[in-house]
């Protein structure tokens, strides 16, 4: 490590690390120098000339943004020519700048007017008429642009070509009609353009979406996650009159740093959207007509038992959600087994068993390298992808993209266009090059196999199976061999089924010979290893462990207060076999099947003697329900979410319930309580909130046995052993 450079500042001395700039020395000691172009994550530029400072033996006044510290150096920044020079800049900006801050959408969060009232003069000396550029025209879907508002800061233009890697807008003309704006005839449609909104330091960038809603003064602001995707980006919901007029990133830097993608900033309108369900639904006479909760629970409870006792508790099944909370999910699985007695527990897109999520994103900043194996991240993980895009920009860290499509992340490396189904035998097709390369690693007992089974194709024979060049699959083998840190991520889809296994076990070995970390896995959903950890599996129990684990079986009876032989130990049927035709005799479905039912799905569903549908919304799923519960959307709820990367979250109540809806928590709990056999049991069903619900999955799953809502803070814990 490099000694510190010591250095005076307004006659404070500080020791800083080698490559610090003079204005992070002065943030470190405390002392405020303001600027418009910089911003602690984009290079600086020293463009805006408001962070000027005076340094002993430098001619003139010096950007502190831009000017790294030396030994010995004295600065000061509180001069009377650095305040003249700051009030002279500012007055500059606001010559041509429109003085509309009563209507512009950026007052109470705009720097400019921050730093007139501290910094600037009391009034003008500009007396002559203001230059005038286009104001208010869409720049896209989502966000406005005032170009007469502008500072040119370079920040927006910054952000596009350093983090998103979507160079979609820039500086055109020259001198004093310099203005931002898009290319001419291209979209700006990047999918995180909207982190431009919050890095504009006025209000040339506003939001289409939360334009004249309120001002920001006016609204509750409320800690939350983004469920969009399985992530977990940390958000800030703005609410005023009980409606969510605008989600906004919140620094997160173990998950999201502060940043989010557009999908969750602006697809929020579901929350507000006029066709949820508002009342419990009831079929009469063929018609779904609206309940009171008493008629729908106490019909639902009747028909589950009725329907176990006659034909078994195996003919009833349960299909959970990804996208709710870890309270629900785990209400949910303890309610089958424990009340019911099935394992017939599943929800769609589930993890593979032997996935192992990603880390944090401190490894990806470590990487070298990254291989990914069936992934389209701009989907599946966006936040994901604008890091490795960031990397890949500024750190010339090397991405290959296997995919049998061309994803947008392919621009940024080598892309490896495999035929589907040959995921196998292209990372066998690797290894393969790899042991060429006489670079191999292999585990001092298993390298003969290995060895073996790499040499069993060659790269030829590989090449012209998947489709993929021989060229590329040997580049492939070089970038991972050569490098010290390479990490290897796979797709729900590549590490599902018998085929997902073998896909997962030569992507280990080719893992390992190449000697990089992993393979990790990228959850899609909000909560994909929520659920899994929560027991939403036919084979597995909360943790996941075994069935047949007899300590789980223990810890799980003493908390629901039942017997460990009443715990069902046969494995139960997959979300898939529970869907088709004369499986079961009754479903319940919670917040999972947002699309409609194929042709076979849809058959067996007619044919149940009782289906059940707990959702936010009327699917087609849920048209074809006999019951239909009512549930709250994420904004209306406490819970907790645990991310792709096994980090536990919360999300805050900022909205008050729809109608009638409740959280899917109070639902199961209500439902819980009606089906259990005695009061002993019944009582272990009543919760007064969700906080007593995790403090009981502490309890039970030893992964979360350092999770409580109180520890939990606003920045989440990862469970043990992340």
């Amino acid at each position: 490590m490099q000694p510190k450079i010591t250095l005076t500042i307004d006659d404070q001395k500080i020791a800083v690390r080698p490559g610090t700039t003079v204005l992070q020395a002065a943030e470190q000691l405390g002392l405020q120098i303001p600027t418009f172009c910089h911003h602690n994550r984009l290079v600086p530029v020293g463009a805006c000339r408001m962070c000027l400072v005076e340094i002993e033996r430098m001619r003139g006044l010096q950007t502190a943004c831009s000017t790294q510290v030396r030994e010995g150096m004295v600065v000061r920044t509180d001069t009377p020519e650095v305040l003249k020079a700051r009030r002279q800049n500012l007055e500059f900006l606001l010559l041509h700048h429109p003085l509309d801050c009563p209507v512009c959408d950026k007052g109470g969060e705009c720097e400019l007017q921050d730093r007139v009232f501290e910094w600037g003069p009391g009034k003008s000396r500009f007396i002559e008429k203001k230059r005038h550029k286009a104001k208010a025209y869409p720049l896209s879907e989502h966000i406005i642009l005032d170009q007469e508002r502008c500072v040119l800061c370079r920040r927006c233009v910054r952000f596009m070509q350093e983090w998103a890697g979507d160079p979609q807008i820039d500086f055109f003309e020259r001198g004093a009609r310099t203005l931002v704006d898009v290319f001419p005839g291209q979209p700006f449609d990047s999918l995180f353009a909207g982190n431009t909104i919050d890095l504009c330091p006025v209000g040339a960038l506003t939001s289409r979406v939360f334009r004249f809603q309120a001002r920001v003064w006016e609204t509750d602001r409320v800690p939350s996650i983004c469920i969009a995707c399985g992530v977990g980006c940390n958000i800030t919901l703005d609410v005023k009159n009980n409606k969510l007029r605008r989600i906004v990133p919140r620094l997160n830097r173990e998950v999201n740093d502060q940043w989010m993608c557009d999908r969750g900033r602006f697809d929020h309108s579901f929350v507000k959207r006029q066709n949820r369900i508002e009342t419990p639904l009831v079929r009469r006479n063929g018609t779904l007509e609206p309940a009171t909760w008493d008629e729908a629970l106490s019909l639902v409870s009747q028909r589950l038992a009725d329907i176990a006792q006659t034909h078994g508790p195996d003919s009833i099944g349960g299909i959970g959600s990804a996208w709710v909370t870890n309270e629900a999910n785990y209400l949910f699985q303890k309610l089958f087994r424990s009340t019911v007695g099935t394992n017939n527990i599943d929800y769609p897109g589930r993890m593979p068993d032997t996935a192992r999520p990603v880390g944090a994103m401190a490894d990806l900043h470590r990487a070298d390298s990254v291989f990914l194996l069936g992934l389209d991240l701009l989907k599946s993980g966006p936040l994901i992808e604008m890091f490795l895009r960031r990397i890949a920009i500024m750190y010339n860290v090397k991405i290959i993209v296997a995919h049998p499509q061309e994803v947008p992340l392919t621009r940024f490396g080598l892309r490896l266009p495999y035929r589907p189904g040959t995921a196998k035998i292209l990372c066998q097709g690797v290894a393969r090059a790899i042991v060429d390369t006489t670079l191999a690693k292999y585990p001092a007992d298993r390298q003969k196999e290995w060895e073996t089974w790499a040499k069993t194709i060659t790269v030829e024979q590989a090449a012209e199976v998947t489709g993929v060049s021989v060229t590329a699959i040997r580049q492939a083998a070089w970038i991972l061999t050569e490098d010290r840190y390479g990490i290897t991520v796979h797709s729900t889809d590549e590490g599902r089924g018998p085929q997902g296994e073998a896909n997962l076990e030569a992507l280990r070995r080719m893992t390992a010979m190449a000697g990089s970390h992993g393979p990790f896995y990228i959850a899609e959903r909000a909560s994909t290893v929520g659920a899994m950890d929560m027991g939403i599996a036919p084979h597995r129990l909360p943790g996941p462990t075994r069935l047949d684990d007899a300590e789980s079986q223990r810890r799980l009876a003493q908390a629901w207060a039942i017997k460990e032989t009443a715990l069902p130990t046969q494995p139960g049927l997959s979300e898939k076999e529970m869907l088709k035709p004369d499986a079961l005799k009754a479903l319940y479905i919670m917040g999972a099947c947002q699309r409609p039912p194929g042709e076979t799905a849809s058959r067996a569903l007619e044919a149940l003697d009782l289906l059940v549908v707990q959702d936010i919304f009327l699917t087609e799923t849920a048209r074809l329900a006999d019951v239909v519960l009512p549930a709250t959307s994420f904004a209306e709820l406490d819970g907790t979410y645990t991310n792709l990367k096994g980090r536990v979250q919360r999300v805050h109540r900022a909205l008050r319930p729809l109608g009638e809806s409740r959280p899917d928590w109070k639902i199961l709990a209500e439902l819980g309580r009606r089906m259990a056999a005695g009061e002993k049991q019944k009582a272990h069903w009543t919760y007064t909130d969700p906080a007593a619900i995790m403090d009981e999955i502490a309890r039970v799953v030893p992964a979360y046995g350092e999770i409580s809502y109180a520890m939990l803070g606003e920045s989440g814990k990862p469970r043990a052993g992340e």
